[in-house]
């Protein structure tokens, strides 16, 4: 008994570890990409010259979207369902970027889209778990 308990807690503490990196990583991306100019972004991240502003925004407040999404509703214990379907949205996300990079000739910077979606896929297995 005591140690199924443990390992619901050590579950229940690893899905927010996994959440909140999920949410920071997100929230970070998605702030900078709003406040800093593009010629500074384009320092770090030469695709957003490459694009239209908009891309960038929208990419941005995807973002945002996302790192909402996956920490308040279970955190607020209000619909916490639509954590999960934040995290579909975030592989999505990161499908995507895989691809816009790949189909630009940009594979050596897709790494940081695999890890959240490595973390992403093991939060999921955690919820279903």
């Amino acid at each position: 008994m005591t140690t199924h308990k443990h390992n619901s807690k050590f579950k229940t503490l690893t899905a927010w570890v996994l959440q909140s990196l999920l949410a920071l990583s997100l929230a970070y991306g998605g702030v900078m990409k709003l406040t800093i100019p593009i010629d500074q972004l384009a320092q770090m991240w030469p695709w957003v010259v490459q694009v239209p502003t908009i891309v960038v925004w929208g990419t941005a407040i995807l973002d945002l979207l996302g790192a909402i999404g996956i920490v308040l509703p279970s955190l607020l214990c209000i619909k916490p369902q639509i954590s999960r379907w934040a995290a579909f949205g975030i592989l999505l996300l990161m499908l995507s970027a895989i691809v816009f990079h790949l189909v630009r000739g940009e594979a050596t910077v897709i790494g940081f889209n695999i890890f959240m979606i490595v973390l992403t896929l093991i939060l999921l297995r955690l919820w279903k778990s």
